[in-house]
């Protein structure tokens, strides 16, 4: 890994990138169209027909409702319809749970809509794929650009600017270095039909990258200055690439050392494990926002690649999408100093209005019967930082052990216990399940990751997915897919309870009376 790629492979990466996923030819609304016509339904076809501009339904990702199991909730059982993950059809969250499947990939299959494998040559293309990834994050050390200073190493700019504005969040510096990137490059062919599409995710690849090198660095420097605010720039800069040139040397993955840069120091095994389960599970999430905007923008043919990632990110960073993360900082702050009393009556509150990572816009996360649906994804990021608490492999101090209680609670006061509304004192309580946000807010409250810093290992992650769209939208302009998945991408019926036990392991956790002190 980490090497300079030679003649034979940089031949093979070129074939790899130049091919495309099949485009979806399933298109129920015309199908049904035609049907109706054939029946003589008129108004049947009229009501159709305007539906007959929607799009075609997309390839990329699929998360129906798959498993069933019952939990007990106070006494009450509960049946959870478990959410299913599955990129194409091909790699499920099952296999990424099991460890069967590394980052690339994974990302293979969203980018080009099969499983990599190695040829007769013996050119392995996942191992291709994953050095390509390095290769393009570790150029951030050596890259030398215009500022608004003079041209200098990139590494340099990213520490003027975190002495700068030490408080600013990692979003803010991808988001100034995008600008400059767009400055220092005049006539950019940014995302068209019209490019070669190996050409075009290659720039997309290298960009990315760039991205997660600038983010994950500038965080990296402000855990420098939490400890002495007096460095100067040039030692910031010098530190961050004395620990990128480390890794790079012991032959870490770009994504392990950017789990290093975000936790502000050489992180374990054990912690970049979690991480990088965590962050695998995010590459895609279905018709969210912030893929609906990188959809959009590949359809609108975007000015430069940077604006793509930008304009996806600032999505991905809202009240409605990831902001939720950021709400339940605000909401933990809030109550962590109040006494056991008040306390609860603040959760009980909040409850009657809207619950920081639980319940979900999309999915029946909440209700009031013997059923309710749940994201499979707060267990599976959730158990394997339980194992290692367990383990004694992640310490955590009387702070992390008093908030990490405190979500605890909240998970048994919103779902086991459920709550009752005014005006409904006879009706079943209401129960709402947690959804991504609560696990990915919960494991890196664990890790110790700063409070600002909670949304970049979705954005590592997820800009994989954000490439995956533009692909498909550049074949197809689906933009937000309506119409249910392809069914050749429906995970099927299956006997594995791989992730039904993940849920329901994770909560018997938390239904018992401390889940954290191992």
């Amino acid at each position: 890994m980490n090497k300079i790629l030679g003649a034979k492979q940089v031949a093979a990466v070129r074939k790899i990138l130049s091919g495309v996923p099949e485009a979806s030819t399933y298109t129920p609304v015309t199908d049904s169209l035609n049907r109706a016509a054939e029946l003589g339904e008129d108004k049947i076809a009229a009501v159709l027909t305007s539906f007959s501009s929607m799009p075609q339904s997309t390839t990329v990702f699929a998360n129906p409702a798959l498993h069933k199991v019952a939990v007990d909730c106070a006494g009450t059982q509960i049946t959870l319809n478990i959410r299913s993950f599955a990129i194409r059809g091909i790699i499920s969250e099952s296999e990424i749970v099991a460890g069967q499947v590394s980052p690339a990939s994974v990302i293979f299959a969203g980018l080009f809509g099969r499983k990599p494998e190695t040829d007769a040559a013996g050119l392995d293309e996942e191992a291709l794929l994953s050095e390509l990834i390095d290769k393009k994050f570790y150029n951030f050390i050596t890259t030398r650009r215009e500022s608004l200073t003079g041209k200098q190493r990139l590494v340099n700019q990213v520490a003027e600017f975190v002495k700068a504005f030490p408080e600013a969040g990692p979003e803010t510096a991808i988001q100034h270095f995008s600008t400059l990137r767009k400055l220092s490059q005049p006539n950019q062919k940014g995302i068209n039909g019209t490019r070669r599409p190996g050409a075009l995710l290659l720039e997309l690849i290298a960009t990315h990258m760039e991205n997660v090198a600038v983010g994950t660095v500038s965080v990296y420097m402000r855990h420098q200055l939490r400890e002495n605010n007096a460095l100067h720039p040039q030692v910031l800069a010098m530190r961050a690439t004395d620990l990128i040139t480390e890794h790079q040397k012991r032959e870490k993955t770009a994504f392990q050392t950017a789990y290093s840069l975000l936790l502000g120091r050489d992180a374990s095994t054990v912690e970049a494990n979690i991480l990088e389960r965590m962050g695998i599970i995010q590459a895609h999430h279905g018709s969210a926002g912030s893929n609906v905007v990188a959809r959009y923008l590949a359809t609108l043919h975007a000015g430069a690649v940077s604006d793509f990632f930008v304009a996806s990110q600032m999505t991905l960073d809202g009240d409605r999408h990831f902001g939720a993360i950021h709400d339940m900082t605000a909401f933990i702050n809030q109550i962590e100093l109040l006494d056991t009393e008040a306390r609860e009556d603040a959760i009980r509150q909040r409850m009657l209005s809207a619950l920081p990572t639980f319940g979900h816009p999309e999915i029946a996360a909440a209700g009031r019967s013997d059923e309710i649906q749940q994201d499979p994804r707060p267990a599976i990021y959730f158990n394997p930082f339980l194992e290692a608490v367990d383990n004694g492999d992640i310490q955590l101090n009387d702070r992390q052990k008093k908030r990490l209680g405190i979500t605890q609670r909240i998970y048994q006061l919103a779902f086991i216990e459920g709550f009752v509304r005014p005006g409904r004192e006879n009706e079943p309580p209401l129960r709402l399940t947690p959804n991504t946000d609560f696990g990915g807010w919960a494991v890196q409250e664990g890790l110790d990751i700063y409070e600002s810093d909670r949304t970049l290992l979705t954005y590592i992650f997820r800009g994989f997915g954000w490439m995956m769209d533009a692909r498909e939208q550049l074949q197809l302009r689906i933009i937000r897919p309506v119409i249910p998945p392809h069914p050749d991408v429906i995970p099927a019926p299956t006997d594995d309870m791989t992730i039904a036990n993940e849920v329901v392991a994770l909560h018997d956790r938390m239904a018992r009376s401390n889940a954290f002190n191992g």
